[in-house]
């Protein structure tokens, strides 16, 4: 469509963008005739563009009616880049409208030479403000090298990165269990392209079902396992007990007993720092599973658990609610202003489990804990910033002036805490004593063993034919199993 004096447009953005591209526009000879602004994208209701001619139509909610009303013969749409998908939304429903349109990128964004971003633009070592963590790639290797190798959950963030480091260390077979078939379809295809003379093997299985686990075990008899498979989400789990239990608790028990059954050399569990003293079902239902398997020492099975805190960039992870919540023009939401996690990206922390693998001794009793040293606890609120500004805008808290009058400031809101969350998580208690071991990021502990007692006491109460499936009534049951603040947590 060519423009001429006799068009009329409309121009969509924020405050400082549509004024920014009226001024551009009246550079032109031949330009439309510019019938009014629509803010849309973190923009303060109360501004009102006194220092143009172009009046402000109203709002993006009130698209429909200013088209219907206004009858545009073309849309601008000026926006930070960043907001890919409230950009998409946009043009979507101009096109439905039947009005043509145009995105115009920002100055902001022309200078910093700035296209959409996603998720997988963000510089993660900087959101953490360290270096990344090393690896002793010859101990790995005696680990892998030659051994048939499974992993559960291989189709999530951890599983599947453990599968591609693994691959590069020359396994004699890599099997991948995955319940869900679309996860283990991708991972799949992701190994056979960058090892396509590798055997390996897609299983597509749910943990929790033990017999037919079993069975597959006694086939492929496996040399050493890695158990990723969990439920994660905390704020889910609160309402979904049963589930928690089923595949945290007795999707471990399942593996762990199999990989004894068909004397695995090494089982290797991916546990939390939400099951040191555990608020939430999800790090209760965690923490039984460590006991399960702090239980195995009668085993010839070495039986081990890896604990760290959050994943940067995982599936679900606060990351990628971020992104979609700036694509949509914000605003970001922080939990609470005080809230502190444990941070870790998903390569450095699949490759220390690894790492943590190389040290587990066949010959200690119990299940042995290894906690990798995630620095120090980083505030939430100090990461909404530093994602915000990667995204090439500026943090600003709800309600600041600045919002709406300055183009690329995004506001930040606070939602408050969500059921089973804390302010701040530990990796280790007062019963548990950390030790250093050789690798500089990895630390040795050694809980008390649960008794043989206390461990058929938790199988009968959780048992699907036993308990109490209320949510209410079972999240009891699981809580007074898992008493919270039993013991003083230390950093």
């Amino acid at each position: 469509m060519k423009s001429t004096a006799t068009s009329t447009a409309i121009i969509i953005g924020q405050p400082e963008t549509c004024r920014q591209l009226q001024q551009q526009l009246e550079l032109l000879a031949d330009r439309p005739v510019i019938l009014g602004w629509v803010f849309a994208g973190a923009t303060d209701l109360s501004y009102s563009p006194l220092d143009s001619d172009a009046p402000l139509l109203g709002w993006i909610e009130q698209l429909e009616s200013i088209i219907a009303k206004r009858k545009p013969a073309l849309a601008l749409v000026s926006l930070p880049a960043a907001m890919t998908d409230l950009i998409t939304t946009i043009r979507t429903r101009l096109r439905r409208l039947g009005i043509a349109d145009r995105f115009m990128p920002t100055l902001v964004d022309l200078l910093n030479g700035v296209g959409p971003r996603s998720i997988l633009d963000t510089d993660l070592s900087a959101l953490i403000d360290r270096p990344p963590r090393q690896i002793h790639r010859d101990k790995i290797r005696t680990l892998i090298a030659g051994q048939r190798i499974l992993i559960t959950g291989a189709g999530g963030s951890i599983g599947s990165e453990l599968a591609r480091i693994c691959s590069e260390y020359d396994p004699a077979e890599l099997i991948l269990v995955e319940r869900s078939e679309n996860a283990l379809f991708e991972i799949d295809r992701q190994i056979a392209r960058l090892k396509p003379q590798l055997s390996r093997r897609a299983l597509l299985h749910d943990v929790v079902d033990a017999k037919p686990l079993l069975e597959h075990f006694r086939i492929i008899k496996p040399d050493v396992v890695f158990h990723a498979a969990a439920h994660k989400h905390v704020p889910l789990m609160e309402d979904h007990p049963a589930a928690a239990i089923d595949n945290n608790f007795f999707g471990t028990k399942s593996v762990a007993d199999a990989s004894h059954e068909v004397g695995v050399k090494r089982f290797v569990m991916i546990s939390t720092d939400k099951a040191v003293m555990p608020q939430s079902i999800m790090g209760m239902t965690k923490r039984l599973a460590e006991k399960y398997v702090q239980s195995m020492s009668h085993s010839s099975t070495a039986f081990a658990m890896v604990r760290f805190g959050n994943v940067l960039g995982s599936a679900g992870s606060v990351l990628e609610t971020w992104a979609k919540q700036i694509a949509d023009g914000g605003p970001l939401t922080v939990t609470d202003p005080e809230m502190t996690r444990y941070f870790m990206t998903i390569p450095e922390a699949a490759a220390l489990v690894l790492q943590s693998a190389t040290m587990v001794d066949g010959n200690a009793s119990g299940g042995q804990v290894f906690v990798l040293d995630m620095g120090q606890p980083i505030s939430i609120l100090e990461l909404a910033k530093r994602f915000i500004r990667q995204h090439n805008l500026e943090p600003v808290l709800a309600g600041d002036k600045k919002i709406g009058q300055t183009p690329g400031y995004l506001p930040i809101v606070f939602c408050g805490i969500r059921p089973g969350e804390k302010l701040h998580e530990q990796l280790a208690s007062d019963g548990e004593p950390l030790e250093p071991t050789d690798h500089p990021d990895i630390l040795r502990t050694s809980p008390p063993t649960p008794s043989d007692i206390q461990i058929q006491q938790i199988i009968h109460e959780l048992s699907p034919n036993v308990r109490n499936n209320d949510p209410v009534a079972l999240a009891g049951i699981i809580r007074r199993l898992v008493p919270y603040k039993t013991e003083t947590a230390v950093a």
